[in-house]
C-alpha cells in the first residue's frame, strides 16, 4: 500500500501540490490528469 497524507510542495511562490491526500493498494491505478505545471511530475518523483 501507499498513503500519502497532506502532502505540500512549491516551487518559489507557486504551489504545485497542496494538501493531496490518498491511497493507493494492490492492484489499483492511478491516473494524473492536470494543466502543464500542475504538480504531476513532481509528485511521481
Amino acid at each position: 500500500m501507499i498513503r500519502i497524507r497532506n502532502l505540500f510542495h512549491t516551487f518559489g511562490q507557486q504551489w504545485v501540490l497542496n494538501n493531496l491526500s490518498f491511497d493507493l493498494s494492490a492492484g489499483d491505478f492511478l491516473f494524473l490528469t492536470g494543466r502543464s505545471g500542475a504538480g504531476k511530475s513532481t509528485l511521481l518523483n
